[in-house]
């Protein structure tokens, strides 16, 4: 019985790990420091890795995060999307082509 709750306890340890790796919170730099976790935007998201599963997580009617600037150099750095996961999902999976198979 010993063994059994270690193992069960293992398992969670590590089911809770890889929960949170999906969850980073977001990345910037110092002209576009990320924002505080305190619910005013949606944890990051990619419709990408759900595409059967539209989003309904508390929070997925928020916007996410995004910041851009344009170096010196020219190049224009982005990070984030302003869009709430439900906008990324139905932009990559809402189709809207009519064929019935999404």
């Amino acid at each position: 019985m010993r063994n059994m709750t270690a193992i069960l306890c293992a398992l969670i340890f590590a089911a809770s790990q890889a929960y949170g790796a999906d969850n980073e919170w977001y990345t910037g730099d110092e002209r576009c420091p990320p924002p505080p976790d305190d619910g005013t935007y949606s944890a990051p998201y990619n419709a990408l890795d759900h595409p059967r599963d539209y989003p309904t997580f508390n929070g997925a009617d928020k916007p996410g995060w995004s910041c851009s600037y344009q170096r010196e150099d020219g190049i224009i750095v982005q990070y984030g999307n302003s869009m709430t996961p439900q906008q990324q999902w139905l932009a990559v999976w809402g189709g809207g082509g009519g064929d019935g198979d999404k």
